[in-house]
């Protein structure tokens, strides 16, 4: 059970605090949930039912100082991740997301950040889709990042850009 004070990351709402754990009343039962405040939005406040294993399921705790450097470390050699249908595409991202899976997050925002320069340089965007994609991948990465290594975004964003171009082709 996590504890008020942990910082978790819940799905597409990314990294989160846990600022309490209230009793109340939902769908004519009453149950416990965790409040949580995402870091990137003070305004939000998301209610994770502690009854539900599969909201719960979505709940990840932080990588450790350990983890995220060797995830780090790996990042030179991971592959893009991209699917030409662009509701498959949206599909498996959003499904990325709320699985938790760092390296898979990583992977498709330096697969969007690439193909985002790539079409930049062609005077394009990306598709709406992709682009919300790329943001919350990019604040869900960066946030963690910060938390667990103390690292600005202007660390983060400058770490990456040292990776090999191949770590994002897509």
């Amino acid at each position: 059970m996590y504890q008020v004070g942990d910082a978790v990351l819940y799905g597409n709402n990314g990294i989160c605090r846990i600022r309490d754990v209230t009793r109340m009343e939902a769908c004519g039962a009453t149950d416990d949930f965790y409040v949580l405040k995402p870091v990137s939005s003070e305004a939000t406040t998301v209610f994770v039912p502690v009854g539900s294993e599969m909201l719960l399921a979505r709940m990840h705790p932080l990588l450790s100082e350990r983890e995220m450097r060797a995830l780090l470390d790996g990042l030179g050699d991971a592959a893009p991740i991209w699917v030409e249908n662009e509701n498959q595409r949206k599909t498996l991202f959003r499904e990325i997301m709320n699985s938790g899976d760092r390296l898979a997050i990583v992977r498709v925002y330096l697969t969007l950040k690439n193909m985002r320069e790539e079409r930049e340089k062609k005077g394009k965007h990306l598709r709406v889709s992709d682009e919300r994609a790329y943001r919350e991948t990019e604040r869900i990465f960066f946030d963690e990042l910060s938390l667990v290594l103390g690292w600005s975004r202007e660390d983060c964003a400058a770490f990456l850009e040292k990776l090999p171009a191949a770590a994002a082709e897509a």
